[in-house]
């Protein structure tokens, strides 16, 4: 009687899940067409991922990393994740989510990392003030809290992922496969660039990458191997070799930011990671590279080299000249004025600057609610308490970065340390022509999923460090 009733829920259960499946299967095809047919495996897929947080992180990071925008030559389907901002609302929820779930499946407390308590709280503090200005203003709060979105990505998932319960052979498992992803995305950059399908710079040449995403990645990845060599850490045989595909392809993308938060953030795993016999020979190179830079900027090159010539544009006559870095200095100069209008509150979330005092040579699409200077963004939406959160963000992120560097007992998690490290440093001076931290999605995502993992390094990798012998 027993086996019977048993027998009849198991019926029960079955039928249950299979009407849930079709009605998933039917949906997804109202929405999707026939593609729609396998979203009951992906509905799977991602329940089983949910019960390991770490696989659920890799997962959307290495999705986003992966997809690319609309600019992408070789393919650009994937721009359709990014066509609504829910779905990775979802997905981002989901890797929280995920960590959530098991800290009260294993009764663990929440812990935030001691160096960003202050900045977040600001975060948070400064997020409800902009939506309260922007609310006054005549924005909508539903309004409002969509445009904070991403903020609300590098609010929380840093702290999911500082609190995974995982070991770390585990989080040294996830460094292996970015790096591996970081060589995969270099291969694919040029790949587009040698078929002819990357967009135009300079008026002859083919970029890599312009979105911030994958240079991200690819320069950190640089960083990595350059402080493991130098500090003696041994990398593997093929790390070494894939180095100068990450170069090339970072070269190739055109992005002058990026190519100076690569010469700074060398220089400082240079002046960290070499002993002191090492540093010694910094001063001469040092003075030979500016000495060349002087006399590349001295000396009239009939180049038709794209490299060359976006080298050369970070001249002061050729900004002066060029439309775009003129409009970057008009722009500046509006939203300063803006701050100086409110520099306590700022404008609030959604409302756009005004160009009151400076004319703007070009008007771009959407330009007047962006900020070329991450800072003055942060300031201007979200009022002082922004400025100073943006700015404690990165203090307490190094100050994480520093640890690893300095504790870790694993090598690659050192090198990931002095990396991520010199890599802030780097986007702290590139975020002054540029926004990206909660402002562009996919960088906003990489970056925060970053800081939790050296947040989580700090905390359960603080063993001796092996030191090679000298």
């Amino acid at each position: 009687m027993v086996a019977r009733r048993l027998r009849g829920n198991e019926l029960i259960l079955a039928g249950s899940l299979a009407a849930i499946t079709a009605l998933i299967a039917y949906a997804g095809m109202k929405k999707l067409g026939s593609a729609g047919l396998v979203l009951p495996l992906v509905v799977v897929a991602i329940v089983a991922m949910m019960r390991r947080p770490i696989v659920m992180l890799a997962f959307v990071v290495g999705l986003t990393v992966l997809a690319e925008g609309v600019d992408f030559g070789l393919f650009n389907f994937t721009a359709k994740l990014y066509t609504h901002a829910t779905v990775m609302n979802i997905l981002v929820a989901l890797v929280v989510l995920s960590v959530g779930i098991d800290m009260v499946r294993h009764k663990r407390r929440l812990r935030v990392p001691r160096p960003l308590i202050l900045p977040l709280t600001l975060l948070a503090l400064a997020m409800v003030s902009g939506i309260v200005t922007a609310h006054a203003a005549g924005v909508g709060v539903t309004g409002a809290l969509h445009d904070e979105n991403l903020l609300d990505y590098l609010l929380l998932l840093p702290v999911a992922v500082a609190n995974m319960d995982i070991e770390v052979s585990e989080v040294m498992t996830l460094l292996r496969l970015a790096y591996g992803l970081a060589i995969l995305k270099a291969i694919l950059g040029l790949a587009e660039v040698a078929a002819g399908k990357g967009p135009p710079i300079e008026g002859t040449g083919a970029l890599t990458y312009y979105e911030p995403t994958a240079n991200w990645l690819i320069l950190l990845a640089l960083l990595g191997i350059v402080a493991a060599v130098v500090a003696r850490l041994r990398p593997p045989l093929w790390a070494l070799m894939a180095s100068p595909l990450l170069f090339a392809c970072l070269l190739l993308s055109y992005r002058r930011s990026f190519w100076i938060a690569a010469v700074l953030g060398l220089a400082l795993v240079l002046i960290l990671g070499l002993k002191a016999e090492g540093k010694r020979m910094l001063i001469p190179v040092g003075l030979a590279l500016v000495a060349s830079v002087w006399l590349l900027s001295t000396v009239h090159l009939e180049s038709t080299s794209p490299i060359l010539a976006r080298a050369t544009s970070l001249s002061s006559t050729k900004i002066a000249n060029n439309v775009e870095d003129r409009y970057r200095l008009d722009e500046r100069a509006n939203v300063l004025g803006e701050i100086e209008k409110h520099p306590v509150s700022g404008l609030g979330i959604g409302i756009e600057w005004q160009a009151t005092h400076h004319t703007l040579p070009i008007e771009h699409e959407g330009g007047r609610g962006y900020v070329h200077f991450a800072a003055l963004w942060y300031w201007l939406k979200l009022g002082i308490l922004g400025l100073l959160a943006y700015m404690g963000m990165l203090i307490g992120s190094a100050m994480l970065a520093w640890r690893v560097w300095r504790r870790a007992g694993e090598p690659l998690a050192r090198a990931f340390g002095l990396a991520s490290l010199a890599g802030l440093a780097g986007l702290a001076a590139m975020e002054t022509t540029a926004s990206f931290t909660g402002v562009d999605t996919r960088f906003t995502v990489l970056i925060a999923a970053q800081i939790g993992v050296v947040a989580l390094l700090a905390r359960i990798d603080t063993g001796t460090p092996k030191r090679p012998a000298n």
